[in-house]
């Protein structure tokens, strides 16, 4: 089942990042099919926190798929404070011991980098995903999750040149 997960999590959101930056508003839709089987996979694999930051991106991807562009601001109400509790209970976790710096990085990277391409800063939000997705390569192949770390490698690039396509 693990392995199952870690292609199918490893796919499909390779596959959100390509249509995120292809501009396809199907994109985010993806993500958020791929953040609900991430919550299984890193659950399986003790990665507990990322269990936690998927609940956040689902959030913020089916946002980026309703709502990204238009001015609602209940919604940002709501979706600013999701971010700011998910950023919180990261800081918290990483203060008491609960969380690597590598997944600190990576999961603040996700989180704002999904924020940002959601909210139209583009740069800042493939520059976060850049870094995340290289810290995330390094925790996959440290648990020994070859196929996951590679597509992380993959999306990696995929964000520099979605921040390539910025300048």
């Amino acid at each position: 089942m693990t392995l199952f997960l870690q292609i199918a999590v490893s796919v499909i959101f390779f596959t959100n990042k390509t249509l995120v930056l292809a501009g396809k508003k199907s994109g985010w839709l993806v993500g958020v099919v791929a953040a609900s089987l991430a919550t299984f996979y890193f659950f399986r694999i003790e990665l507990y926190i990322y269990t936690v930051l998927e609940l956040g991106l689902i959030v913020l991807m089916g946002y980026g798929f309703l709502w990204a562009g238009q001015k609602r601001p209940r919604t940002e109400i709501v979706i600013n404070s999701i971010t700011v509790v998910a950023m919180s209970v990261m800081t918290i976790f990483v203060f008491a011991g609960l969380m690597t710096a590598v997944e600190f990085g990576s999961s603040v990277g996700m989180l704002l980098g999904t924020y940002f391409l959601t909210h139209n800063r583009i740069s800042w939000g493939w520059s976060l995903y850049a870094l995340a997705h290289g810290l995330a390569a390094y925790l996959g192949y440290h648990k020994d999750q070859q196929i996951f770390a590679d597509f992380q490698v993959a999306s990696g690039i995929v964000s520099l040149v979605g921040l390539l396509k910025t300048r």
